[in-house]
């Protein structure tokens, strides 16, 4: 009786640690051809900087992967997409750091 309930304890506190491992959605490649792939990390910008699933989503990105439309560096320029956060002011800028998103 003793084993069944530590198993059962051992359980009920590993769940918390897998739900919190997987909050954020993990990362995100986007293929680019020339100027190399762009990962996305929900780590880096969910449990390191605090944001909320809501401040992103549905309002800047879809919540699905696959409802996502294809994003271009226009867009990002333009304040939209990564470029609404990414503007020098808040992040850094998309257009001029090519190098932190991108890699060959």
């Amino acid at each position: 009786m003793k084993r069944l309930l530590l198993v059962v304890l051992a359980v009920l506190i590993s769940v918390p640690v897998v739900y919190a491992a997987s909050v954020g959605g993990g990362n995100i490649v986007y293929k680019v051809k020339h100027s190399g792939d762009v990962t996305f990390s929900h780590d880096s910008h969910v449990t390191d900087r605090n944001f909320k699933c809501d401040d992103c989503h549905p309002s800047i990105f879809a919540m699905k992967r696959d409802a996502e439309k294809k994003r271009k560096m226009s867009d990002m320029r333009s304040k939209k997409a990564c470029g609404i956060c990414h503007n020098g002011k808040n992040a850094f800028d998309v257009s001029s750091n090519c190098y932190i998103c991108h890699k060959k």
